[in-house]
């Protein structure tokens, strides 16, 4: 990756937070953190961990790491991701400049990885997986829902609406002890959302997943798109402001609290008008650098509100390289028989902890299940 990607990897909390997971897997830092973190006043603390993290031989730590460790950073990442809360000590600590600024060799050997040569790249066409959790009573046995897109974003963007218009009543004060609505996507409306398939790995998602639920069982089908789809690649901060401020949709008072904790910031909040992106648009891709640069961050925007507050915006609950395919015209059709994935404790590699890192396991091939449409 250039200089200008590994800026990127530092602009945003998970993007610094990917590159402590991996330091932290050398015991010293991750103690040094906890201290640090814990106490963030304490200028020794704060200078010990710097210390530590100059002495890290990048290079050694990433190649150490290997692409399932790089996944497992990207994954503790994206879990540590919370938009209804404050930031938790250790996103807090990461945003100072010292530390962040300690991690750029650490950043700049994770985008020289070739594990990390996609991470950049636009949608991947012909390798793209849908994710279906197996957990008891969550949707156990639906196949990907690759119809009725548009019927599901015109249901999605009138309980938007609805949802707007009954946070009114909601105190004014960002500081309410009030929750709600937090995420950007139409994540609710039940349209198809893929990401790719790697070696040894059946999809992304099963590796990132932001407010997951503890999940260890997955059925993975492999899904086919169109060369012609049309797709918006959100690849970093400029590509996110500039989706929302083309389509955008008024959540001052639905997300006003929320991201008032998440960000320390009130303003007009806008999201994307999911149903109005579909107009010109098959499907919205955001790339694994575009994700770390950008999510959790509160986001200028040119767009002019009814309250004097300055209008922005906050990338939230969108995992790393997945679409979401807003259309099915085309875009997204039937392609092979599905594999089943179990989450198992340890591949060999260890954390500070003592505990071996999880990774997914293919399980033998299940039945061939027809798509929902096809």
């Amino acid at each position: 990756m250039s200089d200008s990607h590994t800026d990127a990897l530092l602009l945003g909390p998970r993007g610094r937070r990917l590159c402590m997971a991996l330091a932290q897997r050398h015991g010293e830092v991750w103690e040094a953190l906890f201290h640090a973190a814990h106490d963030p006043a304490d200028r020794e603390k704060r200078g010990v961990l710097v210390r530590l993290l100059g002495e890290l031989d990048p290079a050694g730590v990433v190649a150490e790491a290997g692409a399932s460790g790089l996944m497992n950073a990207l994954g503790d990442s994206t879990d540590a991701a919370m938009y209804w809360q404050e930031p938790d000590e250790e996103d807090c600590l990461l945003a100072a400049p010292d530390i962040a600024e300690a991690l750029r060799p650490l950043a700049q050997a994770i985008g020289d990885a070739p594990w990390a040569d996609w991470w950049s790249e636009a949608v991947a066409l012909h390798d793209q997986a849908y994710v279906q959790w197996r957990e008891e009573g969550r949707d156990k046995d639906r196949p990907p829902p690759i119809r009725g897109a548009a019927q599901a974003l015109r249901k999605w963007k009138a309980a938007a609406v609805k949802d707007e218009r009954r946070a009114q009543s909601l105190p004014e004060d960002p500081t309410a002890a009030y929750s709600g609505c937090w995420w950007s996507l139409p994540s609710d409306a039940g349209i198809t959302v893929t990401s790719r398939a790697l070696p040894r790995l059946g999809a992304v998602q099963l590796m990132a997943v932001e407010d997951g639920g503890g999940w260890t069982r997955a059925r993975v089908w492999p899904v086919r798109t169109s060369d012609d789809s049309r797709i918006y690649e959100v690849t970093g901060p400029q590509a996110w402001t500039e989706l929302v401020e083309r389509y955008p949709l008024p959540v001052r008072r639905s997300r006003r609290h929320d991201w008032w904790r998440a960000t320390g910031r009130a303003a007009e909040w806008y999201i994307p008008d999911w149903a109005a992106v579909a107009d010109d648009f098959d499907a919205v891709h955001l790339t694994v650098l575009g994700y770390l640069a950008t999510a959790g961050r509160a986001l200028d925007l040119g767009l002019s509100g009814t309250t004097g507050e300055p209008s922005a915006t906050v990338l939230a609950g969108w995992d790393p390289d997945t679409t979401y395919w807003l259309t099915d015209s085309t875009a997204v059709g039937r392609d092979g028989s599905p594999t089943d994935w179990v989450l198992r404790e340890g591949d060999g590699s260890e954390d500070p902890d003592g505990d071996e890192e999880p990774v997914w396991e293919r399980l033998q091939a299940p039945r061939t299940e027809r798509l929902a449409g096809a």
